[in-house]
């Protein structure tokens, strides 16, 4: 799969899935599909679109959750740009 840009906000990991699964499969099936909540679903998420660079515009994610999404990509081999 090409990459993945995303130009929105990203403040949590939904926001992150959200964009992954609309730039992934479109706005109206990714409105059907269930936004991933917790690290091994974005796991799970980056497998199923296998997607290996995301590049993120406005990364907002505070704290220690930032380093625990950066471990879930690098982990499914994937990059991520924040």
């Amino acid at each position: 799969m090409n990459p993945i840009f995303l130009a929105n906000p990203v403040h949590t990991l939904e926001d992150l899935a959200r964009g992954i699964l609309t730039a992934a499969y479109g706005p109206k099936d990714a409105a059907d599909r269930p936004v991933p909540t917790n690290l091994d679903a974005l796991a799970d998420l980056l497998r199923e679109t296998q997607v290996k660079r995301v590049v993120v515009a406005v990364w907002r994610v505070e704290g220690s959750s930032t380093s625990k999404m950066r471990a879930v990509f690098e982990d499914e081999g994937v990059t991520l740009v924040a």
